[in-house]
């Protein structure tokens, strides 16, 4: 079986900042596991916060991401793998599995992320109509 290439829905962004931290993605994918992602957090300022508190627990995760299509109900990753490092955490996410039909029409998607404890959201609208 031969896989279809991947393609880049939207090039890595900034997606917003606070508190001397910025939320980011690396790109948005359609690949052989569907929607994926990575999405890190950085301490622009590397002040040790990710070392700290509620970041550093490992049995906290401090990113929350679904994607949703119209007005069904959000759809959660299927595998979501965390990273981290002294002024970042990374998160690799994806939709769907290699051997399994797609659960995302990428082309209706709006992947919604928020990274606790501080305010950090973002949406993204892959349909093009935002």
């Amino acid at each position: 079986m031969t896989i279809a290439d991947p393609r880049l829905l939207r090039p890595p962004a900034v997606l917003s900042r606070a508190a001397g931290l910025a939320l980011l993605h690396w790109g948005i994918v359609d690949g052989p596991h569907g929607l994926s992602l990575v999405v890190e957090v950085v301490d622009e300022d590397a002040t040790g916060t990710l070392q700290t508190g509620p970041w550093k627990d490992p049995q906290i995760d401090n990113l929350s991401i679904h994607v949703t299509t119209g007005d069904a109900e959000p759809i959660y990753p299927k595998t979501m793998a965390r990273f981290s490092g002294p002024a970042w955490q990374r998160w690799m996410v994806t939709f769907d599995r290699y051997d399994r039909p797609a659960r995302i029409n990428a082309a209706t998607a709006t992947i919604t992320i928020a990274a606790r404890p501080v305010d950090l959201r973002a949406a993204i609208d892959l349909s093009g109509r935002a």
